[in-house]
C-alpha cells in the first residue's frame, strides 16, 4: 500500500522553511553548469553563517555545525521540488537548475509559493528519487528500499501525482455537497484511501466523476483505508492555497472577491494540468530505472516552466489579488490603505523568528511583503549579517523592522538607514528600487527615528563599478551612500562618500573585532 506522499527528508513545517529552500536554492544556482562535486556542495554550505541562514541555523547545535542535518536534503531537495537535475557530459555528471528555480528563486524577490505550485503538481510517482551520483563521473546507484518501491510503482501502473489528487478530491467533495469548492474538505483518511485505489493511482489526470464515484466508497466504507500512514501535509501550506487541520485539507480562506477568484483559478489550473511522465514504463530492474534517470528525461519534465504551458503557468504565478486587479473589470476603485508604520526591534544577531504566512496583512501591506521576500535572498541575508557585525564593532545597536533592513544611531554621528541589495540579473534596477525606499523609509519613520541628522546608505554585493555614472548620481545628486563589502570583509565605498561614511569607520581598537 501506499503510505507517504511526501519526502520526510524535507523539513517544511516552519514558517522559515520558504526562507530555507530560497537560501538552498542559491547555493545550488552556484554550481549551475558546473561538473557536480557532492563534497563542494557541503562546503559552500559549511561556509554560510548560521546568523544569515535559517537552513545553516537548524543544522547547528550549541552553536556547532552538524553536516549530517543537511546532507540527506542536498539530495532529496532536488528530487522532489526539481531544483536540479544533473546531466551527462564527457566530463561526468553536470548541474542544470530547474528554469522555474532560476525565474522563481534565484532572484532578488524569491517567489516560494509560485515556485512550489509550479513544481509540486508535476511530482509524481514514480520518479527519480533516491539515486545517489558519483562525482566526475556518470555513474550513479538507486538506494535498495527506493528500488524497490520504484519498481512495484511501476509493475503496478502507478501514475500518482499527490497535489493534483488532493486538489481533484476537493473539486469531488463540492459535487458530493453540492456546496462551494470553498465548504469543500477532503480528510487525509481519504486521501490514502483514493491513493490506494488502482482506478484513481494509474493515471494522473483523474476523471472527476470517477473520482468523486471513489470519496464517496471511501466514506461509505466500501473502499479500504489505510489505519496507519504518514500524514506529512506540512508542505502544502507553502502553496498558499490549502489550509490543513484537524487532519483534513480545505482551501484556505479568501481575503476579498478577488482573492476568492484567484484560489478557485489556481485550483483549476492544478486540476486542468494533463502532463504525465511515463519514462518509468516498463522498467524491470536496477539498471533500467538507472539508465531512464542517466538520460535526464525525468529532469527536464519536472521543470514548470518548461512543461507547462504559458497559460498555467500564468495563472499560478500570479497574485492579480495582491495588487488589487481585478479580472474582467474595466475599472475598479482600489481603495486607500493608510500605510503601516512598524516599531524598531534590537537585532539579536540571529535570526528573527520568521512570522506565520498571514494573507490579509499580506493584501493590505504589500510593501512589506515584497520585504519579506527579499529578505529570503540569500545574499541578502548575508549583507545584513556583515553589516549588523560592522556596526556592533563601532558601538552602534542594530535595530530592524518589516520595512528597514537595518537602522542604526551612531555614537554621535546622528543616524543611518542601510538598504541591502543584492546584485542579481540588473543591479541598476535593484538600485532604482533600493533609492525610492531610503527616501520613502526616511520621511515614513522620522518621527520615529526623532533625529535632525538621517543618513541614507545602499549596502551593495559588489563595487557598481559596471555602472560608470551610477556613483557620481547616488553620491553628489542624491545624497545617497553607497558601500560594499571587500573580498577581506572590509567595508568599502567610493571616494567622494568619505564624509559621511567615517562616521562608522571603526577605531583603532576596533580593528582587531573585524578580522
Amino acid at each position: 500500500m501506499i503510505l507517504d506522499l511526501f519526502s520526510h527528508k524535507i523539513h517544511s513545517s516552519g514558517a522559515e522553511w520558504p526562507d530555507k529552500l530560497a537560501e538552498l536554492a542559491s547555493i545550488f544556482g552556484e554550481f549551475d553548469g558546473e561538473v557536480y562535486d557532492r563534497q563542494a556542495f557541503e562546503d559552500r554550505l559549511k561556509k554560510i553563517s548560521p546568523r544569515a541562514s535559517y537552513f545553516m541555523q537548524s543544522a547547528s547545535t550549541s552553536g556547532r555545525l552538524d553536516a549530517s542535518k543537511f546532507r540527506d536534503e542536498i539530495s532529496a531537495y532536488p528530487a522532489y521540488l526539481g531544483l536540479y537535475f544533473l546531466e551527462q557530459s564527457d566530463k561526468g555528471w553536470v548541474v542544470r537548475v530547474s528554469e522555474t528555480a532560476k525565474r522563481f528563486l534565484l532572484c532578488e524577490e524569491p517567489d516560494v509559493a509560485s515556485f512550489l505550485r509550479l513544481q509540486l503538481p508535476l511530482f509524481q510517482y514514480p520518479n527519480a528519487m533516491g539515486a545517489a551520483y558519483i562525482s566526475f563521473t556518470n555513474n550513479l546507484r538507486i538506494q535498495a528500499n527506493t528500488r524497490d518501491r520504484t519498481l512495484s510503482f511501476v509493475e503496478h501502473g502507478v501514475h500518482l501525482s499527490p497535489v493534483r489528487l488532493i486538489a481533484m478530491a476537493l473539486k469531488a467533495d463540492s459535487i458530493l455537497r453540492q456546496d462551494t469548492i470553498f465548504n469543500a474538505v477532503v480528510t487525509y483518511d481519504e486521501i490514502f484511501g483514493l491513493v490506494n485505489s488502482s482506478e484513481i493511482n494509474s493515471c494522473t489526470v483523474v476523471d472527476l466523476d470517477l473520482l468523486s464515484n471513489a470519496l464517496s466508497e471511501c466514506r461509505s466504507g466500501i473502499r479500504e483505508i489505510p489505519t496507519r500512514y504518514e500524514s506529512r501535509f506540512h508542505i502544502l501550506r507553502h502553496l498558499e492555497i490549502f489550509s490543513l487541520k484537524n487532519g483534513a485539507i480545505r482551501l484556505r480562506d479568501a481575503v476579498n472577491d478577488a482573492d476568492a477568484t484567484q484560489l478557485s483559478d489556481q485550483l483549476d489550473a492544478i486540476c486542468n494540468i494533463k502532463n504525465q511522465f511515463n519514462g518509468f514504463d516498463g522498467c524491470t530492474s536496477a539498471n533500467d530505472l538507472e539508465s531512464v534517470i542517466a538520460s535526464g528525461d525525468w529532469g527536464r519534465y519536472f521543470d514548470g516552466l518548461k512543461s507547462l504551458s504559458a497559460n498555467e503557468v500564468q495563472i499560478l504565478s500570479s497574485d492579480m489579488a495582491a495588487v488589487q486587479i481585478y479580472p474582467n473589470v474595466p475599472s475598479v476603485r482600489i481603495p486607500t490603505i493608510e500605510p503601516e508604520i512598524y516599531g524598531f526591534r534590537e537585532r539579536t544577531g540571529a535570526l528573527s523568528p520568521v512570522k506565520p504566512y498571514n494573507r490579509r496583512k499580506e493584501i493590505a501591506d504589500p510593501e512589506s511583503t515584497r520585504i519579506k521576500m527579499q529578505r529570503r535572498n540569500l545574499v541578502h541575508k548575508e549583507l545584513i549579517d556583515k553589516m549588523d557585525s560592522w556596526l556592533r564593532n563601532i558601538g552602534a545597536i542594530p535595530k530592524e523592522n518589516d520595512h528597514i533592513d537595518l537602522y542604526a544611531k551612531i555614537p554621535n554621528d546622528g543616524s543611518f538607514i542601510f538598504e541591502m541589495k543584492s546584485g542579481g540579473i540588473s543591479l541598476l534596477d535593484q538600485i532604482r528600487k533600493g533609492l525610492s525606499q531610503l527616501y520613502e523609509y526616511r520621511y515614513r519613520y522620522k518621527n520615529v527615528i526623532n533625529d535632525s541628522s538621517i543618513s541614507l546608505c545602499l549596502v551593495l554585493n559588489e563595487d557598481p563599478a559596471e555602472i560608470p555614472w551610477i556613483t557620481d548620481y547616488l553620491c553628489n545628486d542624491r545624497e545617497i551612500n553607497i558601500c560594499w563589502f571587500s573580498e577581506d570583509g572590509q567595508l568599502a565605498w567610493p571616494p567622494i562618500c568619505e564624509s559621511n561614511m567615517s562616521k562608522i569607520v571603526p577605531l583603532p581598537s576596533q580593528m582587531h573585532t573585524l578580522n
